[in-house]
């Protein structure tokens, strides 16, 4: 092996190791990658001002995200993934959604929607959202 196919295989191996790294500390943070994906897809519902964003910030603060959490958000960012084919998108909608008073108000998407906070069944369970279906407030009778 000559010298300068030596220094085209460092360089080339050097560059493989910098451009994802660089790409990884160079990208936006994923609180604001993660704000605009929930806002694109509850386009729909009123959003009360700053809540969206005080939801993330809690989701991010828990314990079970860590590196590789945040390594696939940055790769769902770079490689343009829709929020269809990915099961992290959707339940970070979905724990948005149970995170807010959206199914207590029976999901009427006429009235704003707060952020109560980070959802969690052992300590704020919300009642069932279907429970006004299957028992109509103006057919259940005091005994």
């Amino acid at each position: 092996m000559n010298r300068r196919r030596f220094l085209l295989l460092i360089g080339v191996a050097t560059g493989s190791v910098a451009l994802p790294a660089s790409l990884y500390f160079l990208s936006p943070a994923i609180n604001e990658h993660a704000v605009l994906l929930i806002k694109r897809e509850l386009y729909y519902l009123k959003l009360e001002e700053g809540s969206v964003e005080r939801y993330i910030t809690d989701y991010f603060k828990n314990a079970n995200n860590d590196l590789m959490t945040k390594l696939k958000w940055k790769t769902m960012y770079f490689m343009r993934i829709k929020p269809e084919q990915s099961t992290t998108f959707f339940e970070l909608v979905k724990y948005y959604l149970l995170s807010t008073d959206f199914f207590i108000n029976r999901a009427d998407e006429s009235k704003e929607v707060k952020y109560l906070g980070l959802y969690s069944p052992y300590k704020s369970p919300v009642p069932n959202p279907f429970s006004f279906a299957i028992y109509p407030p103006n057919t259940i009778k005091n005994i």
